[in-house]
């Protein structure tokens, strides 16, 4: 019996010795998580894996991935965007970037919905406001996803606070972006999983006010899972 006990935490202890961890990094971005390598072999997370576009879903025993393939809620392909979770700094070569919480929130009518606070900074050299590069000055593009798959986007006169705010170098805004269903009957006590925030680079550049200002990516949107916290 001590015998084999003595095998047993001999292995155990050549196990760890042959363990090493990496930070892992997506889209630029890190994701807090480690990956393990165990005896030549890599182990990633699998909520890693999804935040980097995989699809998986369980059916008693077997674990079911598809690459590639991931959806959006529509059937539309997700769009490539930097990602992470709250609290986490993004820099995409304009805008400096962090979601700081979400609450829930209720509008004029009483119909309950959801706010996300945003800290924006502009990091290039000229004064901008967010709807100068590519970004939607009514917030299209600006959504919430509930745990359901459910879109929610951001209400389109609050928004343009952000949108439409005249930010000088290294100037800021902080503000609650409010999301709320398209009636009121479409409600529920769901909590947003996924902030999505749309960037297009293709459309900087073609202004004065622009001139010399680029995105730092081919992604600058920003999709923030709001299930985590850095």
């Amino acid at each position: 019996m001590k015998k084999a006990g003595l095998a047993i935490l001999s292995c155990l202890v050549l196990a760890f010795a042959q363990t090493t961890s990496y930070e892992i990094i997506i889209n630029g971005q890190s994701t807090g998580a480690q990956a393990i390598v165990l005896n030549g072999q890599t182990y990633v997370p699998l909520e890693s894996l999804q935040r980097a576009g995989v699809a998986a879903s369980y059916n008693g025993n077997v674990l079911s991935i598809s690459i590639g393939l991931a959806q959006s809620a529509g059937g539309a392909n997700q769009r490539d965007s930097l990602e992470g979770c709250i609290n986490q700094d993004f820099f995409n070569g304009i805008w400096r970037l962090k979601v700081l919480s979400v609450d829930p929130v209720t509008n004029d009518n009483g119909v309950s919905g959801w706010g996300v606070t945003l800290e924006m900074k502009n990091g290039s050299s000229q004064t901008l406001a967010p709807a100068d590069t590519g970004i939607s000055g009514t917030g299209e593009g600006i959504q919430v996803v509930l745990a359901d798959g459910t879109i929610w986007s951001a209400d389109p006169y609050d928004v343009q606070t952000l949108t439409f705010a005249s930010l000088p170098q290294g100037g800021g805004i902080s503000h609650q972006l409010k999301f709320f269903p398209a009636s009121a009957e479409a409600a529920d006590n769901a909590q947003p999983q996924k902030f999505l925030f749309e960037m297009k680079p293709d459309q900087v550049g073609f202004s004065e006010q622009q001139a010399g200002v680029a995105y730092s990516t081919a992604t600058p949107s920003l999709r923030v899972h709001l299930d985590c916290r850095q």
